[in-house]
C-alpha cells in the first residue's frame, strides 16, 4: 500500500558508506518499516557487509520530530525518516533521508479514485485540490498544493473552493479554520466523501474564544510557558517573546521545557499554560488537560483583549 522505496534507501546507505543507520517512522508505519529493516539487513548480509540497522522506538509525529540528537548520541551515520517530507525550518545534526511513503493502490483502485474525483470536481467552483505528501504522487495530474507539517501553507484565490484529498481530519480542519469555510474531503483509501462543515468551524472558534473570555474574567496569577525540544517544535523565539510580555505585565510565570508534551508532565501550580510547541497540543488535545492551554496567538489575544481569532501556524521566524 505504501511505497517505502527500498532501492533508494539501500543506495543512500551505500553512497554514504554508513555503518550504523537509524530508522524512524510514525506509529502507522512502524511494523512495515520493521519488515523493511529485516529485508535491507538481509541484502547487506548476503553481500558480506556489516551494517547495523536500528529502529527508533520513540515518536515520529512529523518531520518536526527528527531524532537527530538521539542519533548523534548513538553515533549513527544516517537517519531514514518515513512518512514525511523535509520542513524548511528543521535542521538536523545528522544527514536525513526522507521517504514520503507514497500511497500505492493497485490499478483498479486507482482508476476508481480518479472517477470519484472527477465526479466531485463537478460539484464545486474550480476547486483547489490540497493533499499531504503521501498522496501527492497519485494526484499529480491535478497539480495539488501539498500541506507540509501543521501549516495550511496554501495560496487560495478569491472565489475558489477547496477540496482536500487525503486521510484523517486534522489537515482539512486546519484549512477550514484558516479560511473560515466548509471544506469537502475525499479519502482515496476508503473512497469516502465527507465535509468539514461551517458549523464545526464556528463551534471551534467559539470554544477557543470562550477560553480567552474565561481568562479575561478571571486573570491568571501564574502561567506556565511550555517549550518542546523537538527539532521542529522548539520555537525559542516565540518562547522568549511570551516570557518578555509576562515580565512587562508583571505576571508570574514558570518556563517549562519538555521533549514530548503530555498531561502527566504539566502538573504545576499555574492557572494556564502557553504552549510554544506544536499547535495540535492545544487545538486537538486540550480536552486531555486539566488546566487551560493557550497557543501563543491566543495568549496575545488575551493580552490585547482581542476577539478576532487567529489560527496558530508554525513559521521559520518562530525559531529566531
Amino acid at each position: 500500500m505504501w511505497d517505502l522505496e527500498r532501492e533508494r534507501v539501500v543506495k543512500e546507505i551505500l553512497r554514504r558508506r554508513g555503518k550504523r543507520i537509524l530508522f524512524q517512522a510514525p506509529e502507522g508505519l512502524k511494523l512495515e518499516v520493521e519488515r523493511e529493516i529485516q529485508e535491507i539487513g538481509k541484502y547487506f548480509r548476503e553481500r558480506g557487509m556489516d551494517i547495523e540497522l536500528i529502529m527508533w522506538g520513540g515518536s515520529a509525529f512529523g518531520a518536526c520530530d527528527i531524532c537527530d540528537r538521539e542519533g548523534k548520541y548513538l553515533d549513527v551515520d544516517l537517519i531514514v525518516h518515513y512518512g514525511h517530507e523535509a520542513l524548511p525550518y528543521v535542521k538536523s545534526e545528522i544527514p536525513v533521508l526522507y521517504v514520503p511513503a507514497y500511497y500505492r493502490p493497485d490499478r483498479e483502485h486507482l482508476e476508481e479514485i480518479y472517477r470519484d474525483i472527477e465526479e466531485i470536481l463537478k460539484r464545486y467552483r474550480d476547486p483547489l485540490i490540497t493533499t499531504t505528501v503521501q498522496f501527492k504522487k497519485i494526484l499529480h495530474r491535478y497539480n495539488p498544493q501539498v500541506i507540509l507539517g501543521c501549516r495550511a501553507n496554501i495560496t487560495l484565490e478569491d472565489g475558489r473552493d477547496i477540496l482536500y484529498i487525503g486521510s484523517g481530519r486534522f489537515h482539512p480542519l486546519i484549512l477550514a479554520y484558516k479560511f473560515r469555510r466548509e471544506v469537502p474531503t475525499y479519502n482515496p483509501i476508503t473512497r469516502e466523501f465527507s465535509r468539514i462543515r461551517k458549523e464545526e468551524v464556528e463551534g471551534f472558534i467559539k470554544r477557543r474564544l470562550g477560553v480567552i473570555s474565561k481568562l479575561l474574567l478571571n486573570p491568571p496569577k501564574k502561567i506556565g510557558v511550555v517549550l518542546s525540544l523537538k527539532r521542529g517544535q522548539c520555537r525559542t523565539g516565540v518562547f522568549k517573546r511570551v516570557i518578555k510580555v509576562l515580565k512587562e505585565r508583571g505576571i508570574e510565570y514558570i518556563p517549562i521545557v519538555l521533549d514530548t508534551i503530555n498531561p502527566e508532565d504539566l502538573l504545576y501550580k499555574v492557572d494556564a499554560y502557553v504552549v510554544c510547541a506544536c499547535p495540535r497540543v492545544v487545538l486537538d488535545d486540550y480536552i486531555r488537560y486539566k488546566k487551560i492551554l493557550l497557543t501563543p496567538k491566543e495568549f496575545e489575544m488575551y493580552i490585547n483583549g482581542d476577539f478576532q481569532y487567529q489560527l496558530e501556524e508554525i513559521s521559520p521566524e518562530d525559531f529566531r
